[in-house]
């Protein structure tokens, strides 16, 4: 925020945006009369600058008449305020602004280059429209192709169009640098600018582009009957508020299927000579304030941009990805044996290998397949002195590609495909994750059968990796947040030496050898894998990618499980402050723990008792003490290595409130224990968690998180289709039982964020 409000003067110089945020000011909020307050609304809330917006699932004539009734009888505005589009001038000269700030904790370089909002109502404007996302969908993609590159000018970068203002935009790059770096990272943005200037894109790159933007448009058109109703809102308040046309997905698909092919390299290029001119420009650099942190000067600024259009001397080239995905096609297996929950509409297959799959057909999505794969046993069999490896591998090799692709080939390679598989590895189990389109269901196996058995490392990629996670995680201590939440997180681990955050000196025990050795022995054996599948498929299309591809992984029958690292929550109360920050604010979190029966009935009481609380402290901290914006409760529950919960209740304040803020806390806790809560406060939580399954039941990612959460803990699966009758039975009393139970006054630890003395 600090760093934000030296930058809008600069960005928005010239317009009342540059000196009045909406947010308003300190003064104004601080002094403002009862009558101004009361004039403010009557300019400015009225019928004429007012649209009613209704999207679900509703009779339409019902609920016109209900808003007929209850907005058509508001007067109109007797002498309405003229409502004024302030716009932003164009910049005749660029414009630099160099920040930096003892808390921030990264270097970026940003490049702005401010234009009027476009016209958005024209056939001609939506071309266009898709002609910019070509061009910075492509040049984003260098971009991030130079980031894997050893010693590349930049952690990350990109380029695209955004919003700023009602009647502005921005075309901007953007680049997170190293310290010390701010010129060579500016330099390799304009740098490849001036390439794309000079020599264009290639035709691979259009195409490529063309596929993924292609895909895009026939996923949403195939599932325009499945759009969310906030989303549909959404896009009716832009047209409202913004003037975005509206013509539907199968229209705006028909206008895709008319321009995307005709639009050429040239034009493409032709774009790519123009995207950045001078006019309008400011570059924006903000780096942590530390020692030694040396900040180039404007002038130098100016000479790196003047001087890099001369520094592309040679085309972009890209080796091309060849070869097929797989190589070569494995040993099907077997359905050893079939279950069906038929009750539920889940089929369960066991496989020749021992690994079980289930799956779960659904009607709501037309182009979406969602799964999730999982095995006991994760980072917690590797020995301490591979724990860092162990806990990396996944994302190591990953980083390296599959098979015989690097991560870049594979990009390319399915580029405009709609399937993604990742794996994971976490402290007590290992697996995979992803989705795709039926269209694409058999790259989906592909991906998973070469994840299990393909694995691939790549040194160059895992030097890169292991250098930019060093140069992201350099300033992280700058952060009074991220220094708060290493404290409580030493208090809750009891400083065990697996519950430590990465640190720069912990990425040194990376090693990539190590972390592929522990992967490959993680995902040898898939006979103790579930495979949970949700979404548009039929059984007799899974089956023989099933047999083929889960049934042909490797098997080793290996009974083992999960090891417990001693891990374990503090007894007691416990207290622990932190001073740090220069701004004056605190803020606190009391968590408490304990012992916990991981069953539905308890899932149920925990999660609707923290609900409760909430709306009890949001009342009191908020409402009627005016002492924080917000406050924030939630439970968290786990099985394995032990049954235990954690309620976590946080809140930020004034320093000077913290305390007796606290103790307000506790005494609400307090009484909260003695008494059941009133009735109407638990109706709005029964009702909510209801309503929460009826539409979570209707999603296929909800679906699957719950269907994967009851197999992996050994539930009854069918248990959770019947969870709404567990909601409706919650009551006052349900709720202090898990009050008491839950709010330990004896057992909690309270930490503390002020700012520095």
């Amino acid at each position: 925020a600090r760093l934000q409000d030296q930058q809008m003067p600069v960005l928005l110089a010239g317009s009342q945006y540059a000196t009045r945020l909406p947010i308003g000011t300190t003064d104004v909020l601080t002094t403002f009369t009862h009558d101004r307050l009361i004039q403010f609304y009557r300019d400015w809330y009225r019928p004429d600058l007012m649209s009613v917006i209704a999207v679900g699932d509703f009779d339409p004539s019902v609920v016109e008449a209900q808003i007929r009734t209850r907005f058509a009888a508001i007067p109109a505005a007797t002498a309405p305020k003229p409502r004024t589009a302030h716009t932003i001038p164009v910049k005749a000269e660029p414009a630099f602004l160099l920040l930096t700030d003892p808390e921030q904790t990264i270097t970026q370089v940003r490049v702005d280059h401010i234009t009027g909002a476009p016209d958005q109502t024209t056939l001609a404007s939506y071309r266009a429209n898709i002609v910019e996302s070509l061009f910075s969908g492509m040049m984003s993609a260098r971009f991030a192709e130079m980031a894997q590159k050893p010693d590349a000018p930049f952690l990350g970068a990109g380029a695209g169009r955004s919003g700023i203002v009602r009647t502005a935009e921005s075309q901007a790059l953007v680049a997170t640098v190293r310290e010390g770096e701010i010129e060579r990272g500016l330099e390799a943005l304009f740098v490849e600018m001036a390439r794309v200037a000079r020599f264009g894109f290639t035709a691979t790159e259009l195409e490529r582009q063309k596929r993924i933007v292609a895909r895009s448009i026939e996923r949403a058109v195939a599932e325009r009957e499945n759009q969310q109703s906030a989303d549909l809102a959404a896009e009716y308040s832009r047209n409202y508020l913004e003037g975005e046309p509206i013509p539907g997905i199968v229209y705006e698909s028909g206008l895709f299927d008319r321009f995307l092919p005709s639009i050429t390299l040239d034009e493409v290029n032709t774009l790519g000579r123009t995207w950045a001119p001078t006019a309008g420009r400011m570059v924006m650099v903000t780096a942590p304030a530390k020692a030694g942190m040396v900040m180039p000067t404007q002038a130098r600024l100016a000479e790196v941009i003047t001087g890099s259009t001369t520094k592309a001397t040679t085309p972009w080239t890209e080796e091309a990805a060849t070869g097929a995905l797989l190589t070569s096609a494995p040993t099907p297996g077997s359905i050893a044996a079939t279950n069906t929950l038929d009750a539920v509409g889940i089929t369960e297959w066991t496989l020749s290998n021992g690994a079980k799959v289930v799956l779960k057909p659904t009607p709501f999505k037309q182009d979406e397949i969602v799964f999730r794969a999982f095995s006991p046993g994760g980072s917690s069999l590797a020995p301490d002195v591979d724990f860092i490896p162990a806990s990396t591998a996944a994302q190591v090799i990953a980083a390296g590609g599959v098979g015989t692709m690097s991560a870049l080939d594979l990009r390319r390679t399915l580029a405009g495909v709609a399937a993604n598989v990742s794996a994971s590895i976490s402290t007590y189990d290992e697996g995979l994750g992803g989705g795709g389109s039926p269209k694409d269901l058999e790259t989906l196996f592909q991906l998973i059968y070469l994840r299990f058995t393909q694995p691939r490392a790549d040194r160059q990629i895992f030097d890169v990796m292991r250098e930019q996670t060093k140069a992201a995680l350099a300033n992280q201590s700058a952060s009074p947040d991220f220094i708060f939440s290493e404290a409580l997180n030493e208090v809750m681990t009891q400083n065990h030496p697996r519950g430590r955050s990465m640190t720069p000196a912990l990425v040194d025990q990376m090693d990539l050898d190590r972390s592929l050795a522990f992967y490959r022995d993680r995902f040898s054996d898939a006979s103790d894998f579930t495979f949970v599948f949700v979404g548009a498929f039929d059984l007799a299309t899974m089956r023989p990618l099933v047999e083929r591809y889960l049934a042909g992984l490797p098997s080793l029958a290996r009974q083992e499980t999960w090891k417990d690292i001693g891990v374990r929550a503090p007894r007691g109360i416990i207290t622990r402050e932190v001073e740090r920050g220069i701004e004056p604010r605190s803020t606190t979190r009391i968590i408490f723990t304990g012992p916990f029966e991981y069953n539905q009935d308890n899932r149920t009481a925990i999660r609707a008792m923290t609900s409760v609380l909430q709306t009890r402290l949001r009342n009191v901290l908020r409402e009627d003490l005016g002492g924080t914006y917000s406050v924030g409760v939630g439970a968290t529950y786990s099985r394995i290595p032990t049954q235990e919960y954690r309620v976590t209740i946080s809140f930020g304040s004034d320093p000077s409130r913290t305390v007796a803020l606290q103790n307000r806390v506790m005494q609400e806790i307090e009484a909260f224990r003695k008494e059941s809560p009133p009735e109407r406060d638990v109706n709005d939580i029964r009702e909510a968690m209801v309503r929460e399954f009826e539409t979570g039941s209707r999603e296929n990612g909800y679906l699957l998180t719950q269907i994967a959460g009851r197999y992996q803990n050994n539930e009854d699966v069918a248990q959770f289709f019947r969870i709404d009758d567990s909601y409706r039975a919650i009551n006052p009393s349900l709720i202090h039982d898990a009050a008491r139970r839950f709010l330990d006054a004896d057992n909690y630890v309270r930490g503390t964020l002020m700012p520095a003395r």
